[in-house]
């Protein structure tokens, strides 16, 4: 028996990019029936003073709780038309449909509409041949240089000043100093302890200057603009320090594991030319995904790109200081919406291609990714836990395979010009 009575009552009155809206109208025979059943099913669960579950009267049950037979009526309907329309029209949901534009009028009519958000349907192409530029760097001498010149900075040191220097640019100076308005001592001006890089702009304009060709131990006054005020320092001196940058001496190349310094300079140039061809890599796959995405615009599901956003905003979050004061969620959010959607568009773009070029993973490149992984950890606990991990997330696991195999296929159709830089 159709108690619905849809038949050709169903009607798609709208299609945006990928959502897609159906008008839901049920007349007032099917809405009777409809009502007539749900109202069974009411009385087989509601009870009521005198009466056991299952033998209260259906008018007391109509009478009594209207809602409920409304709210029974529509999840009834909706399920049903639901079910109808995805039989009809293959569509594939992203998201659970939804309701809106509902109108009830009991044994009258009732009419609503869903709404589909979907995968997008495309046609990929612009994926063969796509024209790309490979980035080479070489690595030159001055790149080893400079690499080893930012690791001997990186592990440089302070040290006490011979007691006869003065407080020069080329030192740090550790002072105490204390703050006076019109002569009168701040509340909470007084600092200690603070490190001034004599090269370097400071909080306190003039404060270099100030003790400039100072010794320890000596008390300087000096006057500078603190907001919109005018303040009076009086600052001490209590150490000077120098930097000192560690030379390329045995210490250095023996905690750096090299036997000469030839053989560090060569190991640098192995790592600078390794980062150098990961990034040109980086950079090759990037335009490749460029491309792609030029090549095939499609609309996406409003809601997986509000997902998405607000995925990117946490992962975000979780790197910014939880007392950020210049962090907006809402300014965030639009920034980083077009990373959303670049991102859907890949992965979209990525299934649609596989699927065409009939690229799949399975339990063999799952087993080999694991194989792999488990190769490069060291203790038993890290090795399960990958297990784990591999096993709760197979089906993401799986999915970023086949992406990546699609990827090196398109790389390997690719037209790729060298240019080295």
């Amino acid at each position: 028996m159709n108690i619905l009575g849809f038949r050709d009552r169903i009607k798609k009155v709208k299609q945006e990019g990928c959502v897609y809206t159906f008008a839901v109208n049920v007349d007032s025979s099917a809405l009777s029936e409809a009502t007539a059943a749900a109202l069974a099913r009411l009385q087989a669960v509601v009870s009521l003073p005198g009466f056991r579950v299952g033998k209260v009267p259906v008018p007391m049950i109509k009478g009594q709780f209207p809602s409920m037979v409304k709210d029974e009526v529509i999840e009834a309907e909706a399920k049903s038309a639901v079910t109808e329309i995805l039989k009809n029209n293959k569509l594939t949901p992203v998201v659970s449909p939804s309701i809106k534009n509902l109108r009830y009028d009991p044994d009258k009519t009732l009419y609503f509409e869903v709404l589909f958000e979907c995968n997008p349907q495309i046609e990929p192409r612009g994926y063969e041949k796509i024209a790309v530029t490979r980035k080479i760097h070489k690595v030159t001498d001055e790149d080893v240089e400079k690499y080893l010149t930012q690791v001997r900075e990186y592990n440089a040191y302070l040290k006490p000043a011979p007691e006869s220097e003065s407080a020069g640019m080329a030192h740090f100076v550790i002072v105490d100093y204390e703050t006076f308005e019109n002569g009168v001592k701040v509340e909470g001006g007084s600092v200690k302890g603070e490190i001034v890089n004599m090269a370097s702009p400071q909080t306190i304009a003039g404060l270099a200057e100030a003790v400039s060709g100072a010794k320890k131990g000596e008390t300087r006054e000096f006057d500078a603009p603190f907001g919109d005020k005018k303040m009076r320092f009086r600052v001490t001196v209590s150490e000077i320090k120098q930097k000192i940058v560690p030379e390329l001496d045995g210490n250095f190349l023996k905690e750096a594991g090299a036997a000469t310094v030839e053989e560090l300079k060569a190991n640098v140039r192995k790592l600078l030319e390794k980062t150098e061809a990961e990034k040109t890599e980086k950079d090759l796959f990037t335009q490749l995904e460029d491309a792609l995405i030029k090549n095939n615009p499609m609309p996406l599901p409003p809601t997986l790109v509000s997902q998405e956003t607000r995925e990117l905003l946490e992962l975000m979050k979780k790197r910014m200081p939880a007392d950020d004061e210049n962090f907006r969620e809402e300014t965030f959010l639009e920034k980083l919406k077009p990373v959303a959607e670049r991102n859907l568009s890949l992965t979209f773009l990525l299934h649609h291609i596989a699927r065409k070029e009939n690229i799949s993973a399975g339990d063999a490149e799952l087993k080999a990714e694991l194989d792999k992984v488990l190769s490069r950890l060291g203790s038993d606990e890290e090795k399960t836990r990958a297990r784990e991990l591999f096993d709760n997330r197979r089906e993401y696991i799986l999915a970023s395979i086949m992406e990546n195999r699609t990827m090196d296929m398109v790389k390997s159709k690719a037209i790729i010009k060298e240019e080295t830089r």
